[in-house]
């Protein structure tokens, strides 16, 4: 028995150099290929206008054309009775090229995308294609006329089970100065709070827990300095219930979808930055679960002695 178990490691490490070579190796050549492909497409494009189409689309098929490239090299793994062993693997690709093309549009579209300097608040009622906006000129967020949406939802669960969640959004309006209340904004800083209440709620419960949220949320929103801010991000897909939060204060526009800004704090240089280190993670979080796969997965009859 001990010599079986000792034969079996000693045939595994032996074919670690060509599991290296031919199983790990053409997983790198695509997840590359297809981070500088990509890359080098969307820059060259810039193709903001197509947004989920091109971020998400474009990455789903590119997954399964990984797949598919992949498909071949890892013939050789050993295959159950149902020949499933190599599509373990394979599940995990697509997801991780979904997750990092998504995460790579998100960085170049921060750092290639239209930047526009404001010197004076009427100029954002003409934001144009601008993605980024800093305020250079004189301008305030009043409180005063900030308009407050929130509502208290539910999904439920195939058991029956009703998870309930709250969300309230406030919209401030960006001025001159604090006596320009008579016209209307050209544009909304969006402050959106989410947090489950709990599950099977009563309606005493349910009424307290969602109180005690919108207290809260009035609370935080008092404590922030409404102006800290080093630059403003455009809300490209606002909730139909953050236009209802502009339409709540009483400078609610005329038009239906106002322009509405997400105040950034950190350091504009940095921009992107987190869809950056969240790319990195999930390529080398996803590239460890496969490697590992690939070199301990069993391999077909013979395979164990190419080197």
């Amino acid at each position: 028995m001990p010599s079986r178990f000792v034969d079996f490691f000693a045939s595994w490490f032996r074919s670690w150099p060509w599991r290296l070579r031919c199983l790990v190796g053409p997983y790198f050549v695509v997840l590359v290929a297809f981070v500088a492909g990509y890359a080098g497409l969307t820059t060259l494009l810039r193709p903001w206008a197509l947004d989920r189409w091109w971020s998400i689309g474009v990455p789903a098929v590119a997954g399964f054309g990984a797949c598919w490239l992949l498909w071949h090299p890892w013939a050789l793994l050993a295959r159950n009775f149902k020949g499933e062993t190599r599509r373990l693997p394979l599940m995990l690709v697509w997801p991780i090229v979904i997750a990092v093309g998504v995460c790579e549009y998100n960085y170049l579209h921060y750092r290639l995308g239209a930047v526009r300097d404001v010197y004076s608040v009427p100029e954002l009622a003409r934001p144009n294609k601008a993605y980024l906006f800093r305020l250079r000129g004189p301008f305030v967020v009043s409180r005063s006329v900030t308009g407050r949406y929130a509502a208290s939802e539910y999904s439920q669960g195939k058991d029956g089970t009703r998870h309930h969640y709250a969300t309230c959004y406030y919209a401030c309006p960006v001025l001159t100065n604090m006596a320009d209340t008579l016209v209307q904004p050209a544009a909304w800083l969006l402050y959106s709070y989410q947090e489950g209440l709990g599950d099977n709620l009563t309606d005493g419960e349910l009424g307290w827990r969602y109180q005690n949220f919108l207290a809260r949320c009035d609370a935080h929103l008092d404590s922030l300095n409404l102006q800290d801010f080093a630059y403003l991000m455009r809300a490209e897909h606002a909730y139909r219930s953050a236009y209802r939060a502009v339409h709540a204060s009483r400078l609610a526009p005329t038009c239906e979808t106002p322009l509405l800004l997400l105040p950034v704090r950190a350091a504009f240089a940095g921009r992107g930055s987190h869809s950056l280190h969240w790319a990195l993670w999930l390529a080398s979080i996803g590239s460890f679960l496969v490697v590992f796969l690939l070199l301990v997965m069993p391999l077909e009859s013979g395979s164990s002695a190419i080197t």
